[in-house]
């Protein structure tokens, strides 16, 4: 009897909570973007700022198709893009396979350098997709969240030695990578010019090859 009791008195609370009258959020999109021109950027097909930063095959270790031993080059800006490039006919694998290795090498300068063509078309905000280090052309399997790719930075050798030296755990340890600054340096171009920018952080999945997950497969 005391557990059928228990049961029904369990219940009407939660009949009870149900009914209760919900609230709406009041952290409603902030004044300034109502009614902005937004424009965003896929940061590594946008354009190719600094030829000397380009991607190379080792740095899409981890990274679908999971291929970083066959012939790569930077893919032309041109190109038809259903049609396979000469290198990448030699690993015998079809359209679909290729369109994940392809790096066209565009990079944070190209944003920079694009910003007055950017503007001159009415643009109030930038939104850009992840830049955070990856080894992925979209940047959403991030190997950590505190740095930006060095492949969109100016030193991109140069930057991962002084990410070596690090503890990710230990944020006293962390430096300001070339590419960490030139990322600043676009914030205040954009600024300068009156404009928004939004970096998107996507902080709830990760790539295989994070710190967190050592030997994840």
């Amino acid at each position: 009897m005391k557990k059928q009791l228990f049961t029904y008195l369990l219940l009407l609370q939660v009949s009870l909570l149900s009914m209760s009258p919900c609230k709406a959020q009041n952290n409603l999109p902030p004044e300034w973007s109502k009614g902005v021109v937004w424009y965003q950027i896929f940061p590594e097909r946008f354009s190719n700022g600094d030829p000397s930063n380009d991607p190379k095959v080792s740095d899409q270790s981890g990274a679908y198709p999971f291929d970083d031993k066959s012939p790569f080059q930077i893919h032309p800006w041109t190109s038809d893009w259903y049609q396979l490039q000469p290198y990448e006919q030699k690993n015998g694998k079809d359209i679909y396979f290729n369109l994940q290795r392809r790096r066209y090498g565009g990079d944070l300068q190209g944003i920079v350098n694009k910003l007055d063509y950017i503007q001159s078309m009415g643009v109030n905000a930038i939104y850009l997709t992840p830049i955070f280090w990856s080894p992925s052309s979209h940047k959403y399997d991030a190997l950590c969240y505190h740095h930006v790719d060095p492949t969109f930075g100016s030193d991109p050798l140069g930057d991962v030695e002084m990410m070596k030296k690090e503890n990710p755990l230990k944020p006293e340890t962390w430096v300001w990578t070339k590419a960490d600054l030139l990322a600043l340096k676009l914030i205040k171009e954009v600024h300068k010019r009156k404009m928004y920018i939004i970096f998107d952080g996507v902080f709830n999945h990760l790539g295989v090859k994070n710190f967190a997950f050592p030997g994840c497969s």
